[in-house]
């Protein structure tokens, strides 16, 4: 084989054009690790973990301005045996909502709260109780899939029987209170909501489309698999068990585009254009409309939440230093974020 001289194999190896650095994130650490996290515009909702008092707190990404949302009963979220202290947050605008759930050997609760950032702080709205073995079956209610986006939240309730399985089922939108969009146990599992629309992941894994104005199903979507969905405006983004995302026309159903993506994918979120997910500690963005991917940043710790909106994408991951549990929410602008595409 003929070699080439070193001095054009070195001004070969500068001309490669060079893999872009990922962007360096403005990183907020917190007193706990970090149970859950909502995005909605520039705000961020994340729960503290604490045996002391358990808060929920909104950070707006653009002016750092941070507040605490939660109040005296979520304080105790994480004071109970078996629970999973605030398993859920959304936000809506200046709304946000949260659910927590506590429990012991034999039993089960969860409660829904909301508040209004600037007015109104921590309200009870309902709960749901259930009894049996923890680490076996269940009966009773159930609240959770709670979402929202703009103006608009939803949640799901159920009930289970001692067997297991579930015997009546809603989707509701959230508002004050709660009102029925849909019954039955097709209106399982509310995952991503947008423009008043609610996407519903099924258990056979089609996915249900409903406007939360009039109430009625607008779209049924049939993936080839489903494993997670992110509705944004004209797109309906599918993380199948194939390691593809699919592309589909949110209106029409029609499918748009398939792309592969890493194995072990999850916590798929998309906006702009673009989807992120996570694999492990790993965070990737991909473009909607020709598949290009990169990785966007690399945690210490495993990716405990990940959302993107317009100012740009945030993830969580939880460290132990000093002794501490210390939760990590980093912010990367999405006009750094979509540079490493071009």
């Amino acid at each position: 084989m003929r070699r080439l001289p070193a001095l054009l194999l070195a001004t070969l190896v500068l001309a490669l054009p060079a893999q872009a650095a990922e962007p360096a994130p403005r990183v907020k650490n917190t007193k706990g690790e970090i149970e859950s996290i909502a995005m909605d515009g520039p705000r961020v909702a994340y729960a503290v973990k604490s045996d002391t008092c358990t808060k929920v707190i909104v950070l707006n990404v653009l002016t750092r301005s941070a507040a605490v949302a939660s109040g005296p009963k979520t304080c105790d979220a994480d004071n109970s045996s078996t629970g999973a202290g605030v398993r859920e947050i959304a936000v809506a605008g200046a709304r946000l909502a949260w659910i927590v759930n506590q429990g012991g050997n034999s039993e089960s609760d969860d409660y829904l709260y909301t508040a209004t950032l600037g007015s109104q702080r921590e309200r009870l709205v309902a709960g749901a109780f259930r009894s049996g073995d923890v680490d076996g079956v269940l009966a009773g209610a159930w609240i959770g899939h709670l979402v929202g986006a703009g103006d608009r939240m939803a949640v799901n309730r159920f009930t289970t029987d001692k067997a297991g399985t579930i015997i009546q089922a809603s989707l509701q939108r959230l508002d004050a209170g709660l009102s029925t969009l849909a019954l039955g146990s097709p209106s399982l599992y509310a995952v991503s909501l947008d423009l008043h629309r609610v996407a519903v992941l099924r258990t056979d894994h089609t996915v249900a489309i409903y406007d939360t104005e009039t109430r009625r199903q607008l779209l049924t979507i049939r993936p080839t698999s489903a494993h997670e969905i992110a509705l944004r405006k004209d797109y309906l983004v599918v993380l199948t068990a194939t390691k593809t995302l699919e592309v589909y026309n949110s209106h029409t159903g029609a499918l748009l585009k398939r792309w592969p993506v890493a194995a072990g994918a999850s916590r798929l979120d998309v906006h702009s254009g673009i989807a992120v997910y996570a694999v492990g500690r790993t965070v990737f963005e991909l473009r909607l409309t020709d598949g290009r991917d990169a990785p966007l940043a690399t945690a210490p710790r495993a990716i405990e939440g990940l959302e993107i909106e317009a100012p740009g994408i945030v993830y969580a991951y939880n460290t132990f230093k000093a002794l501490q549990d210390v939760g990590n929410l980093a912010f990367v602008p999405l006009r750094q974020a979509t540079s490493l595409l071009r």
